[in-house]
């Protein structure tokens, strides 16, 4: 009589053989891609303590979404100055002295507005110029630690390596806001800020263990504008990369720009909250709420890249970037007149989902697409359109929200009209509207969406 194994045995051994097998386990076999995502992980982290902090704070100070959304665009508005001309660096130094110079800049910064909140001799226009500082710095650094990826697994596994990299941004949006939340609550502001700060030497530390050889390729020499324009020029002149950016450009200016204004959100469309608490140094629900929302995009985010990390090798990219973008639209209708959190949690999961599955998309062909002496300038045009161009767009959006919430009519030659909706939810379905018809151009793209497997 044969003997036969034990059920649990066999089941606990197939777990396993999923387990080795599947692309997140073979990603993570290779130690400097191990030791650049744990170093991502922890400074992203902070770096989502300090954004749900820094937002609820600025809100409460002025109570007006365009300074909230300003913020945002000061972060932003450097890599639009330079983005697209930033990979040069990322290609012409070495990529672990940037990442430590940068990473050094960026704790600085932080540990300034620690001090300064802390000392209680902060200002709105201190918060809006460190934004602008660091967001300058950003532009090398984001080119520069993308690229690195390249360098730390071959090419084979490339496609799975950039959505699993991206995980250390969208774990970090559950996990930062929780932990920001709870230090918001009980040890305030500055204490964000502080461990911020602290945060970024993980990353340091990160780049000086990294193995690999990561310095600048040796290159023929060149004129200085080829130098800068030819990543701009490569991706212009490539049908599915142009079209590719333009679509990301759409969801990031339009689509994304509703995350800045959350804190506004919060108070104007689900009633929770008021500056007249925050003034008298009462319990304010809304920074519970608040965290909640950061917390359900970061799970729909999380639940994207896994879904992109398993179809990495298969043909959905174009039915999945086409998919992500009517989901972002038809979600910021629904949020603009949603109070329930029954119903804005999930829109918010399945919106968060959606733009990482379409963003991470995109930024895996950007690096598939390109050749391995543009790599950096090549993703600094993809990151110039994610953060490059969307300042714009949270601008307008901030700018038409506070407006609209303080008259509701608007003046068209002699004819007064007076808007039946206004403020956050009036951003919110123009930004939908706007994604809406990307969506239908991206489902009517044939040539630029065609061989992107």
């Amino acid at each position: 009589m044969v003997q036969q194994p034990a059920p649990g045995k066999d089941a606990r051994k197939t777990f396993k053989e999923r387990i080795a097998s599947s692309n997140i386990y073979r990603v993570f076999s290779y130690s400097d891609f191990r030791l650049l995502w744990i170093g991502a992980f922890l400074s992203f982290t902070g770096s989502q303590v300090q954004n749900i902090a820094q937002g609820y704070f600025v809100y409460r100070l002025t109570e007006d979404e365009s300074k909230l959304g300003f913020v945002s665009f000061c972060s932003s508005f450097a890599v639009f100055l330079v983005g697209f001309l930033a990979g040069s660096f990322a290609d012409a130094f070495d990529k672990r002295a940037v990442l430590i110079i940068t990473q050094a800049v960026f704790a600085i910064g932080a540990f300034y507005l620690a001090i300064a909140t802390h000392f209680r001799f902060v200002q709105y226009w201190q918060i809006a110029a460190v934004a602008g500082v660091l967001g300058l710095v950003s532009s090398v650094e984001m080119p520069t630690r993308q690229s690195i990826i390249s360098r730390v697994v071959p090419p084979e596994v490339l496609s799975m390596a950039v959505p699993v990299n991206a995980l250390t941004f969208n774990v970090a949006r559950i996990l930062g806001p929780a932990i920001g939340m709870l230090l918001l609550v009980y040890f305030g502001v500055a204490m964000c800020y502080l461990l911020n700060g602290i945060s970024f030497i993980a990353l340091i530390w990160a780049a000086l263990a990294i193995k690999a050889n990561l310095k600048s390729h040796p290159r023929a020499p060149q004129p200085i504008r080829d130098l800068l324009m030819e990543g701009f020029l490569y991706t212009m002149r490539d049908v599915r990369l142009k079209t590719l950016f333009f679509l990301e450009t759409i969801t990031a200016a339009c689509g994304l720009a509703y995350l800045p204004m959350l804190p506004a959100y919060v108070h104007q469309v689900m009633g929770i909250g008021g500056r007249e608490s925050f003034r008298a140094g009462q319990a304010d629900p809304s920074k519970s709420v608040l965290g909640c929302l950061y917390i359900c995009v970061g799970v729909g985010a999380i639940t994207g890249l896994l879904l992109v990390t398993q179809y990495a090798e298969a043909h959905h990219k174009a039915a999945i970037i086409r998919a992500s973008m009517w989901t972002i639209g038809i979600g910021l209708f629904i949020l603009s007149f949603a109070r329930h959190p029954i119903l804005v949690y999930p829109v918010l999961v399945f919106m968060g989902a959606a733009s990482v599955a379409q963003l991470n998309t995109t930024n895996a062909l950007f690096q598939l697409m390109s050749p391995e002496r543009l790599r950096g300038r090549v993703i600094a045009m993809h990151i110039w359109a994610i953060n490059g161009l969307s300042p714009f767009g949270v601008l307008l959006f901030g700018w038409v929200a506070a407006q609209t919430r303080l008259n509701s009519h608007i003046a068209v030659g002699s004819r007064i009209f007076t808007l039946p909706i206004t403020g956050v939810s009036l951003s919110m379905q123009i930004g939908g509207l706007c994604v809406i018809f990307g969506a239908l151009a991206a489902s009517l793209s044939k040539r630029g969406l065609s061989g992107l497997a």
